[in-house]
């Protein structure tokens, strides 16, 4: 195995990255979109956007793999960032630097391999946009142009952040390894802590600037029977998949993290009473949709909503607030599941 070479630039590519504050962040539904589209285009079971930091490679995005980082020294995308073209490797088992790489002889498996560098907006290669299969293929040019064309759109989101001040406040003050401790591990979403952080901030902002605020509880209906019906690891995956749908539904700037179990919550900044109920409807639909790749036998997902609002100075204490929303959300419940309540009246 050979070891991924350090570029020249080194310290100042690192800085780069370091200054895209991107690292050890929630999924995004703007990266996770791309990762979808190049699964489906190219038909690989792994895509991954992954950024090369010091000691590891990290994956903004990932689909069909439940890791979120591998050391960078195994890494194949430390060896595609040396480079201003995609690294092809047909097969690694006849390469000599990928052969006898514990990512190739253990899982995943990886037999195939294409990664294009992304750069910063500086130019610097921070990191790829990568196709990872288990069995050896190649790519036509038509295809290498389609994963340029799709890295770039990977570039054109680093170039802005769509996490909300309040999420880029608490991503800046975070060191590293109390960013990753912030991040729920299985979902990819702030974790319990974290979105409270995020809401309280958020609460203080809506009372000083006399802004409305709203709140949401999501709880997957019958959460119990798909564990016991399905077994846990099924109850993993839809866990994650509700995860993603409600990237999917929600703006880019609100907050989702996992309030713990099968409850999740949402923060809605600058958003009425309306609003939230729309984007807290729509987060119901896309979740209750079909997934059309899951087996045949997989359980359908239903959630219920419960949604708490107010304005300004009216607003209340976090806790009372979120009270509000767990008292909707039992509405819903009891109301026969699978729907929103929102609180009516709230603090408004």
């Amino acid at each position: 195995m050979k070891i991924p070479a350090f570029p020249d630039d080194e310290a100042r590519r690192q800085d780069s990255l370091d200054s895209l504050k991107l690292v050890d962040t929630p999924s995004e539904e703007r990266f996770d979109r791309i990762t979808r589209l190049a699964q489906s285009f190219f038909g690989v079971p792994i895509v991954l956007v992954s950024m090369v930091d010091r000691e590891r490679q990290w994956f903004k995005s990932s689909q069909g793999l439940d890791a979120s980082e591998t050391p960078r020294d195994v890494s194949f995308c430390g060896h595609a960032i040396l480079g201003e073209h995609a690294l092809v490797v047909a097969d690694t088992s006849q390469d000599e630097r990928f052969a006898d790489n514990p990512l190739v002889t253990g899982d995943p498996k990886i037999r195939f391999y294409a990664g294009h560098p992304v750069a910063a907006p500086d130019g610097q290669r921070v990191g790829t946009l990568c196709l990872i299969d288990t069995e050896p293929r190649d790519l036509s040019a038509v295809e290498q142009r389609t994963l340029a064309d799709l890295a770039a759109l990977v570039e054109n989101e680093l170039k802005s952040s769509q996490l909300s001040e309040t999420q880029l406040e608490l991503r800046t003050e975070l060191a590293t390894a109390q960013m990753k401790a912030a991040i729920d591990p299985l979902t990819r979403l702030w974790n319990r802590e974290s979105i409270f952080e995020i809401a309280r901030r958020e609460l203080a902002r809506a009372k000083r600037s006399r802004t409305p605020l709203a709140v949401a509880f999501v709880d997957i209906d019958d959460f119990k029977a798909i564990n016991d019906g399905y077994g846990h690891l099924v109850g993993d995956d839809v866990l994650r998949f509700i995860a993603e749908r409600m990237r999917a539904a929600v703006r880019p700037y609100d907050a989702v993290g996992r309030y713990g179990g099968e409850e999740f919550l949402i923060v809605l900044a600058e958003t009425d009473r309306d609003i939230a109920e729309k984007v807290c409807e729509r987060v119901r639909q896309r979740i209750q949709e079909k997934d059309p790749d899951a087996q045949k036998g997989t359980p359908t997902v239903t959630t219920s909503v419960g949604v708490a609002h107010g304005t300004g100075d009216n607003l209340p204490e976090l806790e009372r607030l979120v009270e509000v929303a767990d008292e909707a959300l039992y509405r819903a419940k009891q109301s026969g599941k699978n729907r929103v309540v929102v609180a009516q009246g709230s603090f408004s």
